[in-house]
């Protein structure tokens, strides 16, 4: 290997995001996002909420005389019920497109436009997160498990390229492995497409495995085209849900869980922040059980770290199959400015 190559990879660096690193920001977590986007669900859709709340009720046996507490319930458990449905509508012919059935992209649609209202403008963004994103550079990789937009307002704001497909040299790769807010799946049906251009762009899935395409809008990383009581049918976000359905959603964006395996050989430092992988996250914990406990062996540098920050009690057991390894470290708190600053120095001293 070469003094240039070695300099290159000990300067990279791959950031894991869960959805701890997004909370500071505002960003609900899962039990009061589920319950916001339920409630304005029933708002704007009530017939099509009714139908999702039905089958809330047969999932978590709730009487017809109580409200079933979406703060409470198991998203992931409500999900794999209606992933049940869509099985049945599938095999009688009746499924609502391609895409899902009808609960489900509903779900998916106020799910992501609560986010989106949830996350901070640019001007409104908490400092730690822009301080965060000047610390990027076009080689570091970021694997975000969020579907937020908030590290996209981030580098708007200081002004860094981002890509989504790792085709960019002078940006920085962002791979959104449970999709984003802004992306859809396939192009819109003709009788679908809104009078508004979203200048929709081309992930360009189909050039590599792929052969439905997935696009992404710059435009709806903004509040203005979801802060809306009438859904543009156009938009359609591809949100990779929780439960069983999962194995079949992310076969569509599965480029993206193939490519970060290279992208470990050509990074050095690896950083999971506020990401709990809980022990049913089958995929996050393949995904990484495939790749962490072996980074000391891709590149063949020494000293590469994982560090893990999360303030979560039940974190070392979480992630004891890489702690054995003996090049992890837990930092058993918040994300916050000093992590930050022992990123740089742990970069600068390389």
């Amino acid at each position: 290997m070469s003094n240039l190559l070695e300099k290159r990879i000990k300067s990279s660096r791959t950031f894991i995001l869960g959805a701890g690193f997004s909370a500071s920001a505002g960003i609900p977590m899962i039990g009061t996002l589920l319950e916001q986007a339920m409630n304005t669900f029933k708002d704007e859709a009530n017939g099509i909420f009714q139908r999702v709340n039905n089958y809330a009720r047969e999932c978590f046996l709730v009487p017809e005389n109580q409200d079933v507490c979406y703060s409470s319930v198991s998203f992931s458990e409500l999900c794999t019920f209606l992933e049940y449905i869509e099985l049945k509508e599938f095999g009688g012919g009746e499924r609502w497109t391609k895409n899902g059935s009808k609960e489900k992209l509903n779900l998916r649609y106020y799910l992501a436009k609560t986010i989106i209202l949830s996350t901070p403008e640019e001007d409104e963004i908490p400092q730690i997160y822009l301080d965060f994103v000047e610390e990027l550079h076009e080689t570091d990789v970021v694997l975000s498990f969020n579907w937020d937009p908030l590290l996209e307002r981030a580098l708007n704001k200081v002004g860094k390229a981002y890509t989504y497909n790792f085709k960019g040299k002078e940006a920085i790769k962002l791979s959104k492995l449970h999709g984003s807010v802004n992306w859809r799946l396939g192009e819109a049906h003709e009788l679908l497409k809104s009078d508004i251009d979203l200048s929709w762009q081309s992930m360009k899935f189909t050039d590599g495995m792929m052969e439905q395409e997935m696009y992404y809008s710059p435009l709806l990383l903004e509040k203005a085209l979801w802060n809306t009581p009438y859904r543009n049918p156009e938009i359609e976000p591809f949100l990779v849900l929780p439960g069983y359905g999962k194995a079949f959603d992310i076969r569509s964006n599965a480029e993206l869980w193939y490519k970060p395996e290279w992208a470990f050989a050509f990074t050095h430092d690896v950083y999971i922040i506020g990401l709990s992988l809980a022990h049913d996250d089958f995929f996050i914990r393949s995904f990484f059980l495939a790749n962490l406990p072996f980074i000391d062996k891709f590149t063949g540098i020494n000293g590469r770290r994982i560090h893990i920050i999360n303030p979560a009690l039940d974190i070392k057991d979480n992630y004891d199959f890489i702690i054995r390894k003996g090049f992890a470290e837990i930092h058993q708190e918040k994300f916050d400015s000093k992590h930050i600053k022992m990123m740089r120095e742990n970069r600068l001293k390389l």
